[in-house]
């Protein structure tokens, strides 16, 4: 009976009702294309970290992420990346030397890192030759090649097929260095990255930094992320006394970004619904002091409090919950279309690549966060009617009358 009554009082204004509920479906449309937005941009962000730059998991000798001492390398190195190769839940894995050295040409000098790669796995890891914008990938049958970014060249006034020199600290604390010829130019979406990372052969660079036929990284990518820690175990208890770290440990503010990035998107949901919530309540209880004398009556005849309040939350709880599928189809609609065509910011592609973030986002909402936002919705729709249905409990029928 409740029920009937609250349905048909909720359409006695059309005009008030219709604003309540077009106002909650735009909170929630915004509100959920806003969170798939953040979401796209953090998963993108981590994608690329691990597909471009980090890998799921990588080993090194326990000292060497200290100093990045070329001394400290993998002593089976070799082997080890034989083994790790043959692991069915592993996608790609490459042996590389990390040194830290410095980059010069005729207009300048900058710090950088010298990737010495395995060329042919590297390509299966990172897609090192998809990133390349000019010139060729590196060539079998010559030496002394290096790959630097199209910013490093830009800021060194560097061109293709020219040479430059790299100088680092060998094995015994001697500088070494050597010219390398610029046979191509590559471009990330992650301006730092680009800025102070150069590839070279792993062949051309091992016998000079003292360390000939041994790596000192491993970088390992497994079949999925949701492998990551059984994996990370696997090869702690197979290679005892090696580090290995995951891209989380690796990385600590992209985990934090991740972490965060969850929370600050329901925080913004939050707000958005708080701020309905308050709107809806406002219009609620100018409907409750309109009625102040149907009310009285209601109370007059009988009718006891308790029903009065639920009449009052039904309504509102009524009002909200008409909204949301309207918000919901638009959301998913508006998440559905992006998530396949993508949101262009290429005006913005500066901005975003200076902090990591590719230009164009793809949205998308988890099971878990949509979830979590039905119950958002739910306790602010019972935010939302308590005051109202506490308001109309208040009112003393003798004195409704009057009015």
């Amino acid at each position: 009976m409740l029920t009937k009554i609250a349905s048909r009082n909720i359409w006695r204004s059309k005009k008030r009702s219709l604003t309540i509920i077009t106002a909650v479906s735009i909170g929630l449309w915004a509100g959920i294309f806003m969170m798939a937005f953040y979401n796209g941009m953090i998963e993108q962000r981590v994608n690329t970290a691990i597909t471009s730059e980090l890998s799921h998991i990588q080993l090194h000798h326990p000292e060497f992420r200290k100093e990045y001492e070329i001394k400290y390398y993998l002593p089976k190195g070799r082997k080890t990346l034989e083994i790790i190769d043959k692991d069915s839940k592993i996608k790609a894995a490459s042996g590389r030397i990390i040194i830290k050295g410095m980059i010069a040409s005729a207009s300048g000098s900058s710090g950088i890192t010298i990737n010495g790669v395995m060329p042919a796995e590297e390509q299966k890891l990172t897609n090192l030759k998809g990133k390349i914008i000019k010139g060729n990938y590196f060539n079998p049958q010559k030496t002394n090649e290096i790959i630097l970014s199209e910013k490093l060249r830009k800021k060194l006034k560097l061109n293709l097929n020219k040479k430059t020199i790299l100088t680092f600290q060998d094995k015994e604390g001697n500088l070494a260095s050597a010219a390398f010829r610029i046979t191509a130019l590559y471009k990330t979406t992650n301006t730092p990255y680009d800025d102070s990372n150069v590839f070279v052969k792993i062949t051309d660079i091992d016998s000079l930094a003292g360390i000939p036929n041994a790596i000192n990284e491993i970088a390992v990518l497994l079949q999925s992320n949701k492998l990551l820690d059984e994996s990370q175990t696997h090869l702690k208890q197979k290679f005892p006394g090696t580090e290995i770290k995951n891209w989380r440990e690796i990385a600590p503010e992209l985990g934090l970004t991740v972490s965060v990035g969850d929370q600050m998107v329901f925080i913004f949901m939050g707000i958005i619904l708080l701020a309905l919530a308050f709107g809806i309540v406002n219009t609620m209880m100018m409907a409750v002091l309109e009625r102040t004398r149907e009310i009285g009556m209601l109370l007059a005849l009988g009718m006891n409090k308790f029903k009065i309040f639920m009449m009052i939350l039904l309504e509102t709880f009524f009002l909200i919950l008409a909204g949301c599928p309207f918000g919901i189809m638009l959301a998913f609609a508006s998440i559905g279309i992006t998530q396949k065509t993508g949101i262009d910011f290429s005006r913005f592609s500066d901005v975003y690549s200076s902090f990591g973030y590719s230009s164009i986002i793809y949205p998308n909402l988890t099971s878990r966060q949509f979830v979590i936002i039905m119950l958002l919705v739910l306790l602010t729709a019972l935010f939302s009617a308590l005051f109202p249905a506490r308001r109309a409990l208040q009112l003393n029928p003798a004195e409704s009358l009057k009015k």
